[in-house]
């Protein structure tokens, strides 16, 4: 998971949902950085029967799901965009 990128002002003014978003993604890449510091041992999980390590995995899982939903989203306005300046109209 990368850090994310802010919007600027013609970004939001194109999109404001964006600010909304951008929150949501930077606040889910420092749970990922919380948790990888706080069980440094994650990427080694395999099977355990520790419940809060397990839990933490579900977080992680849920925290890259919506940065991929996040960058779709980005990925689709700009597609939009430039569908809209390739109109003669």
């Amino acid at each position: 998971m990368t850090s994310p990128r802010l919007p600027n002002v013609n970004d939001l003014h194109a999109a404001p949902e964006l600010a909304v978003l951008a929150i949501l993604e930077t606040n889910a890449y420092v749970a990922v950085l919380a948790l990888g510091a706080a069980h440094p041992d994650l990427q080694d999980l395999g099977d355990t029967d520790d419940l809060e390590l397990r839990a933490a995995v579900v977080v992680l899982d849920a925290a890259r799901a919506l940065a991929d939903t996040i960058n779709r989203y980005r990925l689709a306005l700009a597609l939009a965009k430039k569908r809209d300046e390739l109109l003669p109209f």
